[in-house]
């Protein structure tokens, strides 16, 4: 009996670090459906990487509660005729079930991202 006490306390712990609003929740990869092959990527450690599908993207990022906030963004300036750039003006996001939102500085939404 004293067994199954332990494993339950242990199986709670376990959910309860899947649960925590830190950072973790934010990693991974998040991609867009247009163009298909542009993504960001957010590491633990704050910092990210990525492509708008032309040029590549690196810089930093935090968590603050609900709130992704970018810090400086750089860039690759290769010309890619049609791409939107639209991951170059990211500044804040937010995060709902799969979704990304991402705003530019103003606060607008300029578009989102897909686990």
């Amino acid at each position: 009996m004293k067994t199954y006490a332990v494993l339950i306390a242990v199986a709670g712990l376990a959910l309860a670090g899947c649960t925590s609003s830190d950072q973790a929740s934010a990693t991974g990869t998040w991609r867009a459906t247009e163009p298909a092959d542009a993504y960001l990527e957010l590491v633990e450690d704050g910092t990210l990487s990525g492509t708008d599908g032309c040029n590549r993207l690196f810089g930093d990022w935090e968590k603050d509660g609900s709130t992704i906030t970018f810090g400086a963004i750089g860039m690759t300036e290769m010309y890619c005729e049609g791409v939107d750039d639209w991951l170059s003006q990211m500044h804040t996001a937010t995060i709902t079930d799969a979704t990304m939102t991402i705003s530019n500085e103003a606060g607008d939404n300029i578009g989102e991202l897909k686990r």
